[in-house]
């Protein structure tokens, strides 16, 4: 026999099914990192809410709340210093500080990249590598854009905040990578963008327009011409890509880059995470703008976010 439903309680179904749930009125939030650091560099401790303004669109939208961040970091060291050695002991400092609250990869980049450590919160391995970052022969030509391009696809991980730091001194080889395809490498894949350079680092590498042969000559401005639009597309990466990723590019003289990597590394541990609200209907947008309503405070936030 075929059971009838009665139609009171038809009814009542239907109002039910028809009626949002309390999920459906609960305002649609994004979540972004922000950095948050004084005029001497040093981090901010105590950012509220009130002291932060979101636009994203260009729309101000209305922050939900702004408090420490809590997801571990993932970060991505690649060190292009000639096999000298001069980033040791900072890099040293940067690990000391934020051991506990992150893995590391390290990538020594004397020409072609190396992995001496791949995502390791371990003491002991970390200090293994970091003792084959020492002195291992000077060599300029280091591959650095392919190198940030290996570790845009490496740090990736959905449960990690990922962040890619990159120390150099210069006298990189020639790339056949294009700025502009790394730049939207890195948006997609969430990273935030740091560089360390030594002073000296962005000066024009000599000229190979020697000899007295014409042959000598022209292959000499090929090369020139080759590693002028290298050193450009490099430029882009870490000057326009750190800063729309988050980061920022630091030019530092050679006694001061572990300072520099130490404010980094307090810069990082004390990133804040900010939740916004988007009204009903509105599509979310790539762009975004975090600016301080506190004087002397700068924010440092991803303009161009993942879609």
């Amino acid at each position: 026999m075929q059971y009838v439903w009665p139609s009171s309680l038809v009814a009542v179904l239907a109002s039910l099914l028809a009626f949002p749930s309390p999920a459906a009125f609960q305002p649609r939030t994004r979540t972004v990192h922000v950095s948050a650091t004084d005029k001497q560099g040093s981090a901010v401790t105590d950012l509220q809410a009130a002291d932060v303004e979101i636009k994203e669109g260009g729309k101000v939208r209305e922050i939900v709340s702004a408090a420490p961040a809590t997801i571990p970091l993932r970060i991505a060291l690649l060190v292009a210093d000639q096999g000298t050695g001069a980033f040791q002991l900072g890099i040293g400092r940067f690990m000391q500080k934020l051991l506990g609250h992150a893995e590391f990869q390290l990538v020594s980049v004397v020409v072609q990249p190396e992995k001496l450590v791949d995502f390791s919160h371990d003491g002991r391995e970390l200090s293994a590598g970091l003792s084959r970052l020492g002195v291992r022969g000077r060599q300029p030509g280091a591959q650095l854009m392919e190198a940030i391009q290996d570790a845009i696809r490496d740090v990736q991980h959905e449960a990690r905040r990922p962040v890619i730091v990159v120390m150099r001194f210069g006298g990189e080889a020639a790339s056949s990578l294009s700025a502009d395809d790394v730049r939207e490498q890195l948006r997609k894949s969430g990273a935030i963008l740091y560089a360390v350079s030594a002073a000296g680092a962005q000066g024009a590498a000599p000229s190979q327009a020697r000899g007295t042969d014409a042959v000598s000559v022209q292959q000499g401005q090929f090369v020139d011409a080759e590693l002028a639009e290298g050193a450009f597309n490099l430029a882009a990466v870490l000057g326009d890509g750190a800063k729309e990723s988050g980061g920022h590019h630091d030019q530092v003289i050679a006694t001061t880059h572990a300072k520099a990597l130490e404010q980094l590394a307090d810069e990082l541990l004390h990133q804040y995470e900010i939740t916004y609200t988007l009204p009903d209907g509105v599509k979310p947008s790539d762009r975004l703008s975090v600016s301080s309503k506190r004087k002397g405070v700068t924010l440092r936030a991803p303009s161009r976010l993942p879609k």
